[in-house]
């Protein structure tokens, strides 16, 4: 249990320094007193994001299938070896079930929920 909550704690470090580390600055260098044509709001009516919500569909697309199908792959092998376990490793077997569900409602719920939402908030024109 320490082992997993130490790979757990490096792993949100890491996360939380990588978030930190990119920082891109899209100032103009055209000075708006000089050039006070050169900012038009009807310009950007519309913005080209297709390539970043390509990215990120595929990307959440990776994320359900790999979820739901280690979560069933493991449903799957705990289920044989219940079935095949005598009658005091059954007992174990059922403790071990419910940290499982609790993981496999992690895994395969929540990204199927965020793909979801994803899915709707793609779709609502402002």
């Amino acid at each position: 249990m320490q082992k997993i909550c130490r790979i757990l704690l490096i792993i949100i470090v890491i996360l939380t320094i990588f978030s930190c580390i990119g920082n891109n600055v899209y100032a103009s260098l055209t000075n708006p007193v000089e050039n006070p044509d050169f900012y038009k709001p009807e310009d950007n009516k519309t913005s080209d994001n297709t390539k970043f919500i390509n990215i990120g569909s595929t990307i959440l697309g990776t994320i359900r299938a790999l979820g739901t199908a280690i979560s069933v792959i493991t449903l799957m092998t705990l289920g044989i070896r219940y079935m095949l376990a005598s009658t005091q490793d059954k007992a174990l077997y059922k403790e071990t079930f419910i940290p499982y569900l609790i993981g496999a409602v992690m895994v395969f719920a929540i990204p199927n929920i965020i793909g979801i939402i994803y899915d709707l908030a793609k779709n609502i024109t402002i």
